[in-house]
């Protein structure tokens, strides 16, 4: 069910008492994604319910969006949303030519140029100049792998595969 939602923003807090909520913004579209009446989806990770959210106002405070919704109306109606993900309907998405959602880089096999395995990436780190790549690897300590052009080589998203070329002392 995960597959069919893409994450656009991480609830962070709770903002004043009747019921915003901090949202950091997980997307490069930011003007697109968030707009008044746009509906966004939170999933309960102990029961899977999914709840619809309507945005009714949107300010930005020290980098962070703060987040009306028509269905919160109470900081205690706000606060089991706190640390989810926002998600948005894959399907009602599509992206410019060249991007690719995050959402789809995570379980994708990284290799090295000669093919050899490395690990599976389990999380995109996001860090104020780049992303970057949490790679498990079978028998040793995670990689962090910063994804710009200087260490990725490839991403096809269509084997699942991420080619990189480490520096020294980086494995």
């Amino acid at each position: 069910m995960k597959n069919n939602y893409i994450t656009v923003g991480y609830i962070i807090a709770t903002h004043g008492l009747r019921g915003g909520l901090k949202v950091k913004p997980a997307t490069s579209f930011i003007d697109e994604r968030f707009k008044i009446n746009k509906k966004f989806f939170v999933i309960d990770p102990t029961t899977n319910d999914v709840t619809t959210l309507t945005i009714q106002s949107i300010h930005e405070n020290k980098g962070m969006l703060v987040l009306t919704f028509k269905e919160l109306l109470s900081i205690e109606e706000a606060e089991p949303f706190v640390k989810l993900p926002l998600l948005i309907e894959r399907e009602t998405t599509k992206l410019k030519k060249g991007f690719i959602y995050l959402d789809d880089l995570l379980e994708m096999r990284v290799l090295l140029e000669d093919n050899t395995q490395v690990g599976m990436v389990t999380e995109v780190l996001e860090y104020a100049s780049y992303h970057t790549l949490r790679v498990k690897r079978e028998g040793a300590s995670d990689v962090l792998i910063p994804y710009i052009s200087e260490f990725i080589i490839s991403t096809d998203l269509a084997s699942k595969t991420i080619v990189f070329r480490p520096i020294e002392g980086m494995l």
